[in-house]
């Protein structure tokens, strides 16, 4: 359009769209925007005279929400500018407010407005004609231009346009116009010219020009070259200077714009091999020049080592080794070998996983490294976790290095390994610890090795055969003889349980009510809660059942937890009442105890104090001192209509309560372990925090609160509901989002807010919770997502992290489920 960069009509209804289906969108913007906009612009035109770019944009801005505003700009440009830069971002929505949109523009009362709109801009359009003697001098001129393209002159004034579309729109119908106008857009490129600009300059007779203006040596030096002049001392001064990036750049415009002869110009890039002294000066000429010119190999390694780290120069020389074809990691790493057998320079097992090479320096290197760790290791206080973790560490990494040969000169070490952190053990207990762990991350030991240990320190052969190959026999020995305590048997029957069946389950149990064995019970009913309870009722009826709960509050309490969780559907009703009750116990003890180790609580609330200040964007509009903004107003004799938000006045507040909600997903996935460990995580939050801090529900297809913020929930309550809790359903958070930002809005005056989601992401209702997503945003809410690490949707958890501004934590271990929320507490708040 000729007075309008866009239609704005057009553009307001592109805008709108836009704007509403943008999945960082906080506020929806208003159907009546399309109006404000084409109506300030018009207004906008009046009063200059013309509209720019520039004005769609700021006028896009300044009628969307605060909130929106920056949004705002991103789309206006993308509006106007559509080719400027592909958008590659997915689509997230295809929601049901564009079809809203829709409606409302089709409402009669918008539609007639528009129209009245788009005829006032036609006329417009219209009243400024166009002048036909210019056409009709531009098309002769374009035509005389055709047969004169080829010229030096001509050709390298064309250099400065994109094509003949770019003619018309300046309006340029001379040859004097052409070179007035492509001087122009040369000036305005100096100090970002391209070798073609400096080439086209020079045809254009404009040396002297980039000259006197350019700051960067190599456009001088280039255009005085092309112009014949002796750039001998130019150059002398830029070597003398130690610029060495300009140096290169100038190299570079000297060969491009072909300004000087062969010769010279290799004479110069030789010269370059006095001036680099490091392999980021290497890798800079070779970036720059297309190649590697003539180094001091020698030279240039020592500065490197002595000057950067070894993980920097090692990327370096495999990226020039990669690209321009040198051979520089073996002369690297032989005199890294050779530096640190001189100087017992320590390089880390992770710098060398990281910059593998096979050779033989890198596995002297390597050896190197590994007998420092291993010496380090052994001067520890408790050698066995320091050769635990040393072994656990090159594991991975040689699980992570990226070059076969080097992985397996890592892995071929393991045994050693191994065998050292067995050797290193200085007590029974240690040795168990380790050999469990070494288990546990896939590095069985050798069973002569575990006997050898044990033997020199002291083990019974029971003790040995226990670490060595756990299995019934054994255990049914040390049930029998009451040899061993619930921690040890419990360790026992996890190890072997794929060995304890209904027969040989029924054998200990009676084997354990013989001997009054209640450590034994007790590791038995946290084995298999229902099964040891129905065998215990089967041979000693009521009284050896009730002697078996007596014992289950043995070891931690977390198993006999998920025992409940998992058994209680199948617990006789005689017995599924006394245990819930020892349950219960169990989970308040935990809850309490975890409170006090991880938590603390917060101690000012959202108490107004006596200082009022100016409204600022953001403020509660519940805050405004009425009183005083009006004695304001007053005092300065304002009128109505000249009113600003600083006229408005509103109380300080002192710094708010923390609010947290959390909302936890209880769908069919979340059974057994998982229900024990969020148990315990909400009577942690619930006995920890203030009551007024602090909101909590279940959600799967229906929502479960738990509790509201200010509501006093009584502990042994809130545990007996908890333990009744099953998981049930689908996922649908919808109500439980409305459900948040109603506590949001009772507590609006906190400053600290906090929102825990929990779930899977497998939610059937995103599409409808969009908007309450939005909300959280707007609120200022500070939104975490937590998702098991080894199942959850990550488009959708994406997705709700996009909208609601938030962070995604994922939690690997259910164990560290309470662990994790109380960091996120602390470091929230």
């Amino acid at each position: 359009m000729g007075v309008f960069p866009e239609n704005p009509c057009d553009f307001a209804v592109e805008f709108i769209r836009k704007m509403r289906i943008h999945p960082d969108i906080i506020q929806i913007p208003s159907s009546r925007q399309v109006l404000s906009i084409p109506k300030l612009l018009l207004s906008r035109y009046y009063r200059k005279g013309n509209v720019t770019p520039n004005d769609y944009i700021e006028i896009s801005a300044v009628t969307s929400f605060p909130d929106n505003q920056k949004l705002a700009r991103e789309i206006a440009f993308d509006v106007l500018f559509p080719n400027y830069k592909k958008n590659i971002l997915n689509s997230f929505f295809k929601d049901d407010d564009v079809g809203e949109f829709d409606n409302d523009l089709n409402n009669s009362l918008i539609k007639s407005e528009i129209d009245q709109l788009q005829d006032l801009i036609d006329e417009i359009e219209l009243s400024k004609s166009i002048d036909g003697n210019l056409i009709e001098q531009m098309e002769q001129f374009i035509d005389e231009l055709n047969q004169r393209r080829n010229e030096d002159k001509i050709n390298a004034a064309l250099n400065f346009f994109t094509d003949d579309s770019e003619l018309y729109k300046e309006e340029i119908n001379s040859f004097s116009k052409l070179f007035e106008e492509a001087k122009k857009k040369l000036t305005q490129k100096i100090n970002s010219l391209e070798a073609e600009d400096i080439k086209a300059g020079n045809s254009l007779d404009l040396s002297k020009l980039i000259q006197e203006n350019s700051k960067r040596t190599w456009e001088k030096i280039s255009s005085k070259a092309l112009n014949h002049q002796d750039i001998s001392k130019s150059l002398n001064d830029l070597i003398k200077s130690g610029k060495f990036e300009d140096l290169l750049q100038t190299i570079k415009y000297l060969d491009k714009t072909q300004a000087v002869s062969k010769d010279y110009l290799n004479n110069l890039k030789n010269g370059l091999k006095d001036q680099i002294d490091n392999l980021d000066q290497l890798f800079n000429a070779a970036k720059t020049l297309g190649k590697p010119p003539n180094f001091n190999l020698d030279d240039v390694l020592d500065n490197a080592l002595q000057n950067s780290s070894f993980e920097h120069n090692f990327n370096l020389t495999n990226s020039l080794d990669q690209f321009y074809g040198t051979n520089l990691r073996g002369p690297l790493l032989e005199k890294l070998e050779q530096k640190s057998k001189e100087s017992q320079m320590n390089i880390s097992l992770e710098s060398l996983t990281k910059a593998p090479f096979a050779n033989k320096s890198w596995n002297s290197l390597f050896n190197q490294a590994l007998q420092n760790a291993i010496n380090e290791a052994a001067k520890q206080n408790k050698k066995f976790e320091a050769f635990k973790s040393l072994t656990h560490q090159l594991q991975q990494l040689a699980n992570s290095c990226a070059n076969m040969h080097c992985s397996q000169k890592m892995a071929l070490t393991l045994p050693d390994l191994t065998t050292k952190t067995l050797e290193s053990c200085e007590t029974p207990a240690q040795l168990k610890n380790a050999t469990e762990f070494l288990r546990k991350i896939g590095l069985n030991p050798k069973s002569k090795e575990i006997e050898e240990f044990g033997k020199k320190l002291n083990m019974s052969d029971e003790e040995i055969s226990e670490l060595i190959e756990p299995n019934y026999q054994l255990l049914k020995k040390l049930v029998d003889k009451k040899a061993a305590n619930f921690e040890r048997l419990s360790n026992l029957m996890n190890q072997i349980k794929d060995q304890i069946n209904p027969e040989r389950l029924r054998e200990l149990v009676s084997s354990a009510l013989a001997s009054d064995n209640r450590e034994a019970l007790g590791a038995l009913g946290n084995f298999n809660l229902s099964k040891a309870l129905e065998e215990a009722q089967r041979i000693g009826g009521r009284e050896a059942q009730e002697k078996m709960i007596s014992c289950l509050s043995a070891g931690s309490g977390e198993n006999l937890l998920k025992q409940w969780f998992m058994h209680r559907n199948q617990l006789p009703e005689n017995t599924k009442q006394a245990v819930k009750e020892l349950a219960k116990k169990v989970l308040i003890d935990l809850g309490i105890y975890y409170s006090r180790a991880r938590l603390g609580s917060s101690t000012t609330g959202p108490i107004p104090i006596n200082v009022v200040r100016p409204y600022t964007i953001g403020d509660d509009f519940e805050n405004i001192d009425l009183e005083e903004t009006i004695f304001n107003i007053l005092e300065k004799g304002k009128k109505i209509d000249h009113i600003q938000y600083d006229d408005f006045f509103v109380f300080e507040t002192a710094k708010g309560l923390r609010t947290a909600c959390f909302e936890l997903d209880i769908s069919g996935s979340m059974t057994g372990e998982k229900l024990t460990y969020m148990a315990i995580c909400v009577t942690m939050l619930v006995y920890g925090m203030r009551k007024d801090e602090l909101a909590i529900t279940f959600f799967e297809s229906d929502t479960h609160v738990l509790k509201e913020l200010d509501q006093k929930i009584d502990l042994d309550s809130l545990a007996d509901e908890l333990l009744n809790v099953s998981a049930r359903g689908g996922t649908r958070i919808q109500s439980a989002l409305e459900w948040a930002r109603k506590q949001f809005k009772v507590n609006s005056n906190s400053r600290e807010k906090l929102n825990v989601l929990f779930t899977d992401a497998e939610i059937h209702d995103l599409k409808q919770a969009i908007d309450l997503l939005r909300v959280f945003r707007s609120l200022g809410v500070d939104f975490i997502l937590v998702c098991p690490e080894a199942s959850y949707n990550l488009k959708d958890a994406r997705k709700i992290i996009k909208i609601a501004g938030g962070q995604l934590l994922t939690i690997k271990d259910w164990d560290q489920f309470p662990k994790l929320i109380s960091e996120i507490i602390k470091s929230r708040f």
